[in-house]
């Protein structure tokens, strides 16, 4: 067999390397930052419980927010609660995480162990506010007292690729 037979082997191959060619969803973005590629999304790596060691009512979750965006935490000063339809997407029934309490939070294991279940969502004008429960996948709605924590996120830029028409 001569050498022009022989199948090549990949660089990847050569160096005894295995080639995935699965794409990260979840990439690090700095120490506090966790860049989803699926939906475009940045999120706080930790949630408040885990930033601060104390849970937060709805009202000092906003008041959260606003501290991280005089901050510019991650380079930003836009970060929100998140809605239902963001908090949702970062729920993974194959994932566990360990999370406060012991308790199993299908979040990816790029979020640091020892978050809190429920995640206060943006929410309406009444005095019960939503919430997200990443070990049950579902919201619930709890007074705007109550106790929970929060994980921020902030949506992508949307950059538009498209060149003005060139003008002769």
């Amino acid at each position: 067999m001569s050498d022009q037979q022989l199948p090549q082997k990949s660089s990847d191959q050569q160096l005894g390397q295995k080639k995935d060619d699965t794409p990260k969803r979840f990439i690090e973005k700095g120490p506090h930052v966790i860049y989803d590629t699926k939906t475009r999304i940045f999120w706080m790596k930790k949630d408040s419980w885990q930033d601060k060691g104390k849970f937060f009512n709805w009202h000092e979750a906003r008041d959260y927010a606003d501290n991280k965006n005089i901050r510019k935490i991650g380079g930003f000063n836009d970060w929100v609660l998140p809605g239902l339809q963001e908090a949702s997407s970062l729920y993974d029934e194959s994932q566990e995480n360990p999370g406060k309490g012991g308790v199993t939070l299908h979040l990816d294991p790029v979020f640091p162990e020892g978050a809190f279940k429920a995640h206060w969502l943006k929410g309406d004008t009444s005095t019960r506010r939503p919430r997200f429960d990443y070990s049950q996948g579902k919201e619930s709605s709890a007074d705007e007292y109550s106790f929970g924590a929060v994980r921020l996120c902030r949506k992508d830029a949307v950059v538009d690729n498209q060149r003005p028409p060139r003008r002769n």
